[in-house]
């Protein structure tokens, strides 16, 4: 548990300072907005040590606040939030799944990526 808890929160982490340092650009207020997300979920996800259900309930918001600011944005930046709120949607923690390990990894490239896309499109 606190490996998936402490990888998530360290792509939370990269993730927001991606976006702090790449926030610019014509659509500033939305990537402030995507900075604001982030550092409301490590928040979040800091308080739920222990308890998957509230971990999992931290990244569905995030997903859905995510896909609301793609909502706002246009371009590459509507792109890379939608890409981002699927990838956070579609990762739920479930500890009897023997594949978790697996999952978690592949998730952490898949935000990774967009987390590049949002940057770039936020510079």
């Amino acid at each position: 548990m606190n490996i998936l808890r402490n990888s998530l929160a360290v792509v939370a982490a990269s993730t927001l300072l991606t976006l702090t340092a790449a926030c610019g650009g014509g659509q500033t207020a939305v990537c402030e907005e995507a900075v604001k997300a982030f550092t409301d979920y490590s928040t979040k996800a800091a308080a739920a040590a222990g308890d998957i259900k509230g971990l999992n309930t931290a990244t569905g918001d995030l997903a859905a606040q995510l896909k609301d600011l793609s909502g706002k944005a246009d371009g590459d930046l509507k792109v890379a939030l939608a890409g981002m709120a699927d990838s956070w949607g579609s990762f739920k923690i479930d500890l009897s799944d023997p594949a978790a390990a697996a999952k978690l990894s592949e998730f952490g490239q898949k935000a990774t990526q967009a987390t590049q896309e949002l940057g770039s499109a936020c510079s």
